[in-house]
């Protein structure tokens, strides 16, 4: 996936430092979001970006999670820029493998690292390409004249990979919820099987069988 773990500001020609931020187009720090009205073309540039070291999984990252390695890169990108962050119209991530609890891993970043919650932000996932689209919507939302600035990047995490439990050990599991009586437990209890212990780490495509 190219950028991995990278984060890339993009924003409309002659957008170079917060000066010309804050003067061009009238954008102010207190903007409302909304489609702009001027239809005068211009041209989407790339400023700057940055990106996580790739490291062997399962070794110094380890014990992290898929966002602390995005808002870690969202956070050195504001940084290395200077930008302040209230010029930042949004924020769009590509990621593959998503964690549960931050399913939205664009969003969950972008608070982590010190984004207004009134600063929108989405999650893409399109395969191998899932960072390269979220470039390209970040240029679409600019091009159609909806935000100036836009932060867009990528991540992936190979040392915490999702692994379930069967689809037949979640079933009885969920059985056991509704189960209020003794013996339904013991039922329950009773149907398990070597089986059910098998965890589902399937990494493919339901309809390609590719990762």
């Amino acid at each position: 996936m190219f950028p991995l773990l990278k984060n890339c500001l993009m924003a409309r020609q002659g957008i170079v430092n917060y000066e010309t931020f804050t003067r061009f187009s009238g954008i102010s720090i207190n903007k409302a979001y909304s489609t702009k009205s001027d239809n005068t073309s211009k041209n989407i540039v790339f400023i700057d970006g940055v990106r996580t070291p790739f490291l062997q999984s399962g070794t110094y990252y380890k014990n992290l999670l898929a966002y602390d390695l995005a808002r870690h890169s969202l956070v050195s990108l504001q940084k290395k820029i200077g930008f302040p962050k209230e010029i930042v119209d949004y924020i769009v991530y590509g990621t593959v493998m998503q964690e549960v609890r931050t399913s939205n891993i664009g969003r969950e970043a972008a608070l982590a690292a010190g984004y207004s919650e009134h600063t929108p932000a989405h999650t893409v996932t399109m395969a191998c390409i899932s960072s390269n689209q979220a470039i390209t919507t970040g240029m679409g939302l600019i091009a159609c004249g909806v935000y100036d600035a836009v932060v867009a990047g990528g991540v992936e995490f190979m040392s915490d990979i999702p692994i379930r439990h069967s689809r037949s050990m979640r079933s009885l599991m969920l059985q056991a919820n509704k189960a209020k009586t003794l013996p339904n437990k013991l039922a329950l209890l009773a149907s398990i099987r070597p089986s059910h212990f098998i965890p589902d780490v399937s990494l493919h495509n339901l309809s390609t069988s590719i990762f």
